[in-house]
């Protein structure tokens, strides 16, 4: 009798010890799944993101034309960012583009803040200090810019050169510098008081915003930019603005 009762203890307890086992093997398997899953993803985004960063035509392709607004992009072999382009036409000299370009308080119009001029130098070179806004998770952006401008004395055409010097004016925890910019403006008189407007855009914002937002954002942000210019531009003070460095066709 008593090894009856041993057998069938002996038998419950490895009845129990196999249910308390399944669960465990079960949650094992799930995990290796995950694993496996998890690294099979890491892999084939790491795949992606290469192919992604060596493909490009270098070429610059249109993307959106709508309303007399032409905006174009172009990847670059090696490059993760596009570059983005911006073509329009607006009423309005030279001159007055010129200081809705360069005049601080411009700085209001486009989501940043804290817009100063650091230093003139002359009436061809200066360099100014802005901050943007950026969406939580991310600081706001400081931007120290190197501002050259030039004028073809036979076209007239002006064109404003917006480099990076992050190294300018010291560091501020608030806000990560952004270190790489080479942005052009070109404005080219047509005649009948309107000027062609190219805008490049050549930066990297930094500080681990996704690539793949920024290069969708771009696009949409120059079109919306060059959407809303004119109203900007027809302001007294850019309407009747004068320099006299810049010759009007």
């Amino acid at each position: 009798m008593e090894n009856e009762i041993s057998i069938a203890n002996l038998e419950q307890s490895a009845v129990k010890e196999n249910s308390v086992a399944k669960p465990k093997t079960m949650v094992k398997r799930l995990l290796k799944a995950l694993l496996i899953v998890s690294l099979s993803l890491m892999a084939l985004l790491f795949v992606v993101r290469l192919i992604w960063r060596f493909s490009g035509s270098n070429q610059w392709e249109l993307v959106r034309d709508q309303n007399g607004v032409k905006v174009y992009t172009l990847k670059s072999p090696g490059s993760d960012l596009l570059k983005v382009k911006g073509i329009g036409r607006v009423r309005s000299t030279l001159a007055g583009l010129v200081v809705f370009m360069t005049d601080p308080s411009t700085c209001d119009y486009y989501n940043c803040y804290d817009s100063r001029i650091i230093e003139r130098v002359d009436d061809h070179l200066l360099y100014s200090f802005s901050r943007y806004k950026y969406p939580s998770p991310f600081k706001p952006r400081e931007l120290m810019i190197r501002t050259q401008i030039h004028q073809n004395p036979q076209t007239k055409e002006v064109l404003i050169v917006n480099t990076s010097v992050p190294d300018k004016v010291p560091l501020d925890d608030c806000c990560f510098r952004v270190t790489e910019m080479n942005n052009t403006m070109r404005f080219t008189p047509l005649g009948n008081g309107e000027v062609e407007v190219e805008y490049i855009q050549n930066m990297h914002e930094g500080g681990y915003v996704p690539d793949l937002l920024l290069n969708t954002n771009r696009p949409k942000t120059f079109y919306m930019l060059f959407s809303s210019i004119q109203e900007l531009l027809d302001k007294e003070k850019y309407q009747n603005a004068k320099l006299g460095f810049i010759e009007e066709k």
